[in-house]
């Protein structure tokens, strides 16, 4: 009962985990963003169903009265590091008890996590340099009144919700990258050489702080049009 408790309580944190910054609402985010496999990379969906996977996979496999850290190792198929860093290094450690093996999991595991945020930035790139475009003609057509005031809150209301979506990606994107140095942090501990998996780590930082960039540049200009 207390290993099926384990497996259920790690389902519940990826669902909450998905739910804590947005309402999910994508009615005037551009399509480019949220369709596609860019549109489910560090998604709220993409958090609930590796809760509800987990647990239906942890708990049949406890029901079947297999080994406990197997169970919570299956459990976490498919999840990542995104089951948090705890979770994760302890499923590792009990799919992986040879060092080198499970560091060469890791290094797999983070560069997927890369991959991902990298075909996030490339959909993000488009959209927001359409984005600050359309700032730009709107400080214009704002301050020679070419523009009605409705259409100037439409346009700046889409940009809005672009900035938002990308900014809640961005925030479970740092939450990985921050699980993937408490982890690399643990395992130098317990006598692992971590030197490849933070490589790999700064390789992550690098995609996500280019990310950031991006929407930071947009933003600073969205704060500049203003309909009065």
């Amino acid at each position: 009962m207390n290993k099926m408790i384990v497996i259920l309580t790690l389902s519940m944190s990826l669902v909450l985990a998905g739910c804590q910054s947005t309402n999910g609402n994508t009615k005037d985010v551009d399509p480019a963003l949220t369709k596609g496999n860019a549109g489910n990379f560090f998604s709220k969906s993409a958090w609930q169903s590796c809760a509800v996977g987990a647990g239906i996979t942890g708990v049949g496999c406890l029901l079947l009265k297999g080994n406990a850290a197997t169970c919570i190792a299956s459990a976490a198929v498919g999840c990542g590091v995104m089951m948090g860093a705890n979770h994760y290094l302890e499923a590792k450690r009990s799919e992986y008890i040879d060092k080198e093996q499970r560091l060469d999991a890791y290094i797999y595991d983070i560069q997927q996590n890369t991959l991902e945020i990298q075909a996030v930035t490339e959909a993000a790139k488009g959209v927001l340099n359409k984005n600050l475009a359309t700032l730009n003609a709107l400080n214009r057509q704002i301050q020679n009144e070419s523009i009605s005031r409705n259409q100037a809150k439409n346009e700046l209301n889409k940009i809005d919700a672009n900035i938002a979506y990308l900014n809640e990606k961005l925030g479970r994107m740092k939450k990985v990258e921050s699980d993937w140095v408490s982890l690399s942090s643990k395992e130098k501990i317990a006598g692992l050489n971590v030197a490849k998996l933070n490589k790999q780590i700064n390789q992550l930082h690098k995609q996500i702080s280019s990310l950031e960039k991006q929407i930071n540049i947009v933003s600073k200009q969205r704060s500049v049009v203003q309909v009065s």
